[in-house]
Parts: C-alpha cells; sequence; structure tokens
C-alpha cells in the first residue's frame, strides 16, 4: 500500500495540515469545526480564485445539500471571525460572484468588500 504525501496547504501566515486536521494561523493553532475546515481547506485549494456559493455548497456540504444556501455565508462569517482575529483579512467577499482567499500582496487591487457586520 502507497504512503499519500502530507497535503498542507499555506497562505501567507495560514496553515493547513490535512493530514493532522489542524490549522494555524501566525502561529497560532485555530479550533475548527469539520465544516469550517472543509471550507477553508476549498478556499485553500483554490486561492486567488473567486468561488461561488453553488461551487462551495457542492464541494463542501455535497452534492445532496437540501439546506438553506446562506449557510456559505454563515460558515465564512465563523472562519472570519476566527481568522481575522490573529492577522489580516484573507478572505474576501466579491459582490455578486463569491468568495476568495488570498494572502497579502501590497500591489493587489482590492477584489473583495470587506464584511463589516458579518465578521
Amino acid at each position: 500500500m502507497a504512503q499519500t504525501q502530507p497535503r498542507v496547504l499555506y497562505c501567507g501566515d495560514l496553515v493547513l495540515d490535512e493530514s493532522r486536521w489542524t490549522v494555524h494561523r501566525a502561529g497560532t493553532l485555530v479550533d475548527l469545526s469539520p465544516t469550517e475546515f472543509r471550507l477553508l481547506a476549498c478556499l485553500l485549494r483554490d486561492q486567488g480564485t473567486v468561488l461561488t456559493r453553488a461551487e462551495l455548497l457542492e464541494r463542501v456540504w455535497g452534492r445532496g445539500y437540501t439546506g438553506q444556501p446562506q449557510v456559505v455565508e454563515t460558515y465564512v462569517s465563523y472562519l472570519r471571525r476566527k481568522l481575522h482575529r490573529l492577522g489580516p483579512p484573507l478572505i474576501h467577499t466579491r459582490r455578486g460572484a463569491g468568495y476568495v482567499l488570498r494572502g497579502q500582496d501590497p500591489d493587489a487591487q482590492d477584489l473583495g468588500v470587506p464584511d463589516l457586520a458579518g465578521g
């Protein structure tokens, strides 16, 4: 049986280890629920790319999910609350399009609208 390589995803000071199910931001362990972890891993795998609510629903909650689609906004808010208290914002809203995770790039234009009310 072949050994699978540990998969570690990075964005700036954010480190997600898929094999250990751990997340660190600025060296601090961040406690995430399984759904928060899957959502963050999805955003990290496609960092820099805008992902729509429909794409996130299918990838994180599954094709058969029949609950409220606003669950995406709710969980993005949870992630922002946990991650952004440890450093600059990484998850950005692209109004009318979806969400994008990107690290700090001083030369980049702001793709998102900060969600000040939702966390």
